[in-house]
């Protein structure tokens, strides 16, 4: 009001002017805060600690993007399975999902009498079975058929997994029931099989 009275007019001065415009844009514009620097400051934070952290740990040898990532020890799995219930004029499927390492597969069973019943190779071929032949989905492409020679009883089946091809005579040899091998890069798996 006294700039008014001093400039001798009846409106509004400039002083007056910048004040309303000055309150009126506090009014509607968000208040200033000091926390906006820690919005940066937070990541930064995190990075170093980060880099310090994982950064001792970073090997310098060179890496290749196809290498072999994990153990590099053989893995043997394998399931007898019968399709349909294990009875007689059902097949034995053999899933080898998950093995590594191992090129071929050969299985004989005992019977609860300890009669032995070849499965792979069978009398039609001189090896194992060579898994890189076989279908990606891990189950063999060969069945056994559950006939006379399995009447009903617990069965102990055992697969023997290796990295060159074996004959029959030659697992026969080499075989060593107490540490389930057959030899140096070799491995036996055991699982029951229960025929009805």
């Amino acid at each position: 009001m006294i700039p008014r009275l001093l400039a001798g007019r009846d409106r509004l001065s400039q002083v007056e002017k910048d004040d309303i415009l000055a309150s009126v844009l506090a009014g509607v514009s968000p208040p200033r805060s000091r926390v906006r620097w820690w919005m940066g400051f937070v990541p930064a934070v995190a990075l170093t600690i980060a880099i310090v952290v994982l950064a001792p740990w970073r090997s310098t040898a060179p890496t290749s993007e196809l290498a072999a990532r994990g153990g590099g020890q053989p893995f043997a799995v394998f399931q007898p399975s019968c399709a349909g219930g294990c009875e007689r004029g059902h097949k034995i499927l053999f899933d080898l999902h998950g093995t590594s390492g191992y090129r071929y597969f050969a299985a004989f069973s005992k019977r609860p009498d300890g009669t032995v019943l070849w499965y792979f190779p069978d009398q039609g071929q001189d090896a194992s079975v060579d898994l890189v032949t076989q279908p990606q989905d891990g189950v063999l492409d060969r069945s056994i058929v559950l006939g006379a020679d399995h009447p009903a009883g617990v069965y102990r089946v055992h697969g023997v997994f290796s990295r060159e091809p074996l004959t029959r005579e030659m697992i026969r040899a080499a075989f060593d029931e107490t540490t389930l091998s057959v030899g140096p890069g070799t491995q036996v798996v055991v699982h029951e099989l229960v025929v009805r």
